[in-house]
């Protein structure tokens, strides 16, 4: 997520300077051929650009508010990761008195978020997980299609044989339980929006449009501005397209890109806390923005 206040044009550039290039090289041909060679039968003056370009600004602007709908979900449901993840380790630490079991089931806890990210991202998560679980956990969730799941369940069968112990009472543990099963819906409203991509006619039809209207600009403007056709033509263009850049950044927010949801941030955040809550020190330091981005 770029968290830079100032514009970096260096990355706007890189985004959008290619179809930029383009847009321009083509805007200078139209005005040689027009001005130059005489071609005047391609400058349409008459085109609606201001009621063409106002329609394609409005399909835009529809696509860019899905898009940012799925990213702001995705940010509030890792709110909710964050906010549950405490909330068990403060009933664990509450609830039992057995400092053995809250630190097994915290570090697993911290090991959850890992992997939720990384599935997500679809990629494994040993490495990350490995270091904060026995390696017996490990083995037995190796292979699974969904490892934060068997993470989430491993936990509900150690709280089920803590009760068994007698370590944990039932009503302790059926409120543990509704901490599990908030994060267990964030999960899946996570998994949604990573699984259900925006629908292709909000992806390829504006992006269809607005470049259909940057071919178009320079014919219409010709006629009027001659020589500084190139220069108005790709100014608007470049608006246009820098908007079409927004909604393509923002319509997967779990790609690892810098416009996503900063899920490393986030789960260090909760591995920092959680640690801190049972009294340990995490070694991995909190995630530092870089070059304007936090990841």
């Amino acid at each position: 997520m770029i968290v830079q206040r100032s514009l970096n044009v260096r990355r706007l550039l890189s985004a959008v300077g290619p179809q930029l290039l383009v847009l321009l090289i083509y805007d200078i041909a139209v005005t040689y051929v027009y001005v130059a060679e005489g071609w005047t039968r391609i400058g349409q003056d008459n085109l609606p650009l201001p009621l063409v370009g106002t329609a394609v600004a409005l399909v835009v602007t529809l696509r860019n508010n899905a898009a940012y709908a799925r990213w702001q979900e995705g940010r509030l449901l890792w709110g909710q990761i964050v906010n549950d993840s405490r909330s068990f380790v403060r009933g664990l630490i509450a609830m039992t008195r057995d400092t053995q079991l809250q630190v097994r089931l915290t570090r697993h806890q911290v090991a959850y978020t890992q992997a939720l990210r990384l599935h997500l991202l679809r990629v494994q998560p040993w490495d990350d997980i490995q270091r904060l679980l026995p390696p017996e956990t490990v083995d037995r969730v190796r292979g699974l299609a969904n490892v934060p799941l068997a993470l989430q369940t491993d936990i509900a069968d150690r709280l089920g044989d803590a009760r068994d112990a007698g370590l944990i009472d039932a009503i302790s543990l059926a409120a543990l339980n509704g901490s599990l099963s908030a994060l267990a819906s964030a999960q899946g409203g996570l998994e949604r929006i990573k699984n259900t991509p925006l629908p292709r006619q909000y992806s390829q039809f504006p992006r269809i449009f607005v470049r259909v209207f940057c071919l178009l600009l320079p014919l219409g403007l010709v006629h009027d501005l001659g020589y500084l056709t190139p220069l108005g033509s790709a100014l608007v263009g470049f608006m246009f397209l820098a908007l079409d850049q927004v909604g393509i950044d923002l319509e997967d927010p779990f790609e690892g890109k810098l416009h996503d949801v900063p899920m490393q941030a986030i789960t260090r955040a909760i591995e920092l806390d959680l640690h801190q809550m049972i009294g340990h020190r995490s070694n991995p330091p909190p995630v530092e923005m870089k070059d304007g981005v936090l990841n």
